[in-house]
């Protein structure tokens, strides 16, 4: 069976030389760190998306649809030199991050930069809704990471805003990324609707699954340290079920804000609780809707969205 990925080949090599040429590297740290970023790898799962959505549409706009989707990749590395800005983070990747190499005003200048770059690639593709749509979507990401910022260490958070918080982290890219893939290419807007909504879920599943990771994964393959979540003060997905079910519990974390010294008894109570298990149903929930959503879409297409939904919810096999 052929997988997406070898189906998308020629066009993820056109987008890679895209951004090489985008990003120009050339000696000056924020062109050279932006380029690194990108060559490290990670899933490339959000112009993955743009490309395939792209084939269902109108092949001889492909050049608009490469344009989206490196758009796409430079907004999400963007988003990543951001993060790693909030969360203080030595590693990204594997790699040392911008900021813990180069300090926190070139961190700065690096996302913009990739911000920048997104932008002047996304302006030579000629389609008012995608405009209107990119627009929206990166005020909706920036304030999204404000909230989250704001949201460090709140113990009394709900769990709507942390799906709130995940949704503007993650979710709202990859519907971004299937969004641009169809207007560059004059998707139907029966079929947008129906890859949105698999969007939306895929994103939603996606990021519980990171959540669920950075408790049982190994730091290797998460490419950052292990328990970074809890360290920082992001409250994911297991540690707000065990709260909500777990009254001691509650006081802990309430109190971890001002006493770090029990993170290490917060993690142990999690591991041994069944709220990572319920954190894998609550994804799996979202897989399920995602199947759903594109019973209707044209075969390749909708066999390697499958595919990916399925990939996305083995992660943690």
């Amino acid at each position: 069976m052929i997988r997406h990925k070898e189906f998308l080949a020629s066009d993820f090599e056109e987008v890679k030389e895209l951004i090489k040429e985008s990003l120009d590297p050339n000696g000056i740290i924020v062109n050279d760190s932006s380029y690194e970023l990108f060559q490290y790898g990670g899933k490339k799962i959000r112009p993955t998306f743009t490309l395939l959505v792209g084939r269902l549409g109108d092949r001889r706009l492909h050049d608009d649809v490469i344009r989206a989707g490196a758009s796409l990749e430079l907004i999400h590395m963007a988003s990543l030199v951001h993060d790693d800005i909030i969360d203080d983070s030595k590693l990204r990747r594997g790699q040392d991050t911008v900021y813990y190499e180069h300090g926190y005003l070139q961190a700065v200048n690096t996302g913009n930069y990739l911000l920048s770059t997104s932008l002047e690639l996304v302006s030579t593709i000629e389609h008012e809704k995608l405009h209107d749509a990119f627009s929206a979507a990166m005020k909706d990401i920036v304030s999204g990471e404000l909230f989250q910022f704001d949201q460090q260490f709140n113990a009394e958070q709900t769990l709507d805003d942390y799906y709130k918080k995940i949704y503007r982290k993650t979710a709202l890219l990859i519907e971004l990324s299937i969004e641009m893939g169809a207007y560059a290419a004059r998707v139907t807007d029966e079929e947008l609707d129906s890859l949105l909504r698999y969007g939306y879920h895929i994103g939603m599943s996606f990021q519980i699954i990171d959540d669920c990771l950075d408790f049982t994964g190994d730091e290797k393959n998460l490419g950052k340290p292990k328990f970074s979540d809890l360290e920082n003060g992001h409250y994911t997905l297991p540690v707000l079920l065990l709260r909500d079910s777990d009254p001691l519990f509650k006081e802990k974390l309430s109190a971890f804000r001002e006493d770090r010294s029990i993170r290490d008894s917060l993690i142990g109570e999690l591991l041994s609780s069944d709220a990572i298990r319920e954190s894998i149903r609550i994804s799996g929930g979202h897989i399920e809707e995602a199947k759903v959503a594109i019973k209707d879409i044209d075969e390749p297409i909708r066999t390697y969205l499958l595919q990916i939904a399925e990939k996305l919810a083995n992660r943690l096999n």
